[in-house]
């Protein structure tokens, strides 16, 4: 679930309705579980893939804001027109609309605080009244009830506050990822240039590192000033948890590295850790281009494809 939807029911006092997919056939733009919030004021959170099916499912909001109902709907994809036909995905997606009355709202105000916690959550909608509550994560999935893992926020720590950082740090903020920086210098990791981030620190970078939360979800990108910061940054991050370090440099400069943590102690197996160079190679010369080669690496690791590393 999108975390801004959550943070939506939370901070805002007006009536809503919570639109899921449930079920997927044929071709879908998203998957099951993904989510749009509508608003009495005309507030829209997260997406159920856009188009005319979308705007179908806005308008039967629309009516539950009045009625109070719990509905499932179908939206159909189908055709093979482009001139005569709306929607030619070729797939069936099955929605079900919720009114969040007092006992939602405090069910997925649950979630958020659990979610901010780093708690996966499990959650299970009884399809006949739409009624929502938390249940165990290793609870049988029963028949006539949709059940919806959510996990912790996708965290991202950029090491390096510079020109890559920064824009590292914008395409991160636009794909949902809670970003955190670190860098040495005070000019650049704070809020007046980094805003919307979660998290700022300037100074030693193995003292702020020693005090991050990584998790599971977290990802790192190595993007300091220089050779040294970068290698200090690399021994400070290899062995805590987490889904992705990325490395950014030339073909000699990471060899290097890779020498110096050899050197070190460290085993073949957590040197192989690093996505270095980072990014996939799309041939990326400035900072933009880069944070969108990095960006696509994250993504493809976060849904488990396979990355293959620069030789």
């Amino acid at each position: 679930m999108n975390k801004k939807i959550l943070e939506t029911i939370r901070d805002l006092s007006e009536e809503m309705v919570l639109v899921t997919i449930i079920d997927t056939r044929g071709s879908a733009p998203r998957h099951a579980g993904s989510k749009m919030l509508v608003t009495k004021s005309g507030i829209i959170e997260g997406t159920v893939g856009g188009g005319p099916g979308e705007y179908e499912s806005m308008l039967e909001a629309q009516k539950i804001l009045k009625n109070k109902k719990f509905l499932l709907m179908n939206i159909t994809r189908l055709g093979d027109n482009p001139k005569d036909l709306l929607m030619i995905c070729g797939g069936i997606n099955q929605l079900m609309l919720q009114y969040i009355d007092n006992q939602a709202r405090e069910t997925l105000l649950k979630t958020l605080e659990l979610n901010n916690k780093g708690y996966i959550t499990k959650l299970r909608t009884n399809l006949a009244n739409g009624q929502i509550d938390i249940v165990e994560l290793d609870e049988k999935d029963e028949e006539g009830y949709f059940y919806d893992i959510i996990e912790p926020m996708n965290n991202l720590l950029i090491l390096g506050g510079g020109y890559v950082g920064y824009a590292i740090y914008e395409l991160a903020d636009i794909l949902g990822f809670e970003v955190t920086i670190f860098d040495d210098r005070p000019e650049f990791a704070n809020k007046k240039r980094f805003p919307k981030a979660v998290g700022l620190g300037a100074g030693d970078f193995s003292n702020m590192l020693n005090t991050y939360n990584f998790n599971s979800y977290t990802y790192v990108t190595v993007v300091t000033r220089g050779h040294l910061q970068d290698a200090e940054c690399v021994k400070g991050v290899i062995k805590k948890e987490n889904k992705y370090i990325g490395l950014i440099g030339s073909k000699r400069k990471i060899s290097l590295i890779f020498e110096d943590l050899k050197e070190s102690g460290y085993s073949q197996e957590e040197i192989n850790k690093l996505h270095a160079p980072v990014g996939l190679d799309i041939g990326a010369e400035t900072p933009e281009e880069i944070a969108v080669s990095i960006m696509a690496e994250i993504i493809g690791v976060k849904y488990g494809k396979k990355i293959t590393k620069h030789k």
